[in-house]
């Protein structure tokens, strides 16, 4: 896969993860329904998706309920992400093509 594939995959994943938050209670899902819905829907391989985890954390989209959960271990420990306020007016504002992510 060529880089430029691999960006628009990694940006269509990231997007995804969004919008799945968007339809959960509270702008909030657990990260092994996410993780189930991305392999089923064949967007990722591996379950462990702490990369566009680990992304929309640094970009202050999510959260985690629970302090002691990161993106790194977020699936391993069942961790649940949360939309930030940052999260939800990036959605709402439609999408910006510089941040990665597809919405």
């Amino acid at each position: 896969m060529s880089f430029e594939n691999t960006a628009r995959h990694n940006a269509a994943v990231r997007g995804y993860i969004l919008r799945m938050l968007v339809r959960g209670y509270r702008y909030t899902l657990a990260v092994r329904r996410i993780s189930n819905d991305l392999v089923r829907n064949s967007m990722v391989l591996e379950p462990d998706i702490w990369e566009p985890l680990k992304y929309l954390y640094d970009m202050g989209f999510i959260e985690f309920t629970d302090k002691n959960i990161t993106p790194d271990n977020a699936y391993i420990q069942d961790g649940v992400a949360r939309l930030t306020t940052k999260g939800v007016q990036f959605i709402e504002n439609g999408d910006y093509e510089e941040a990665g992510i597809d919405l």
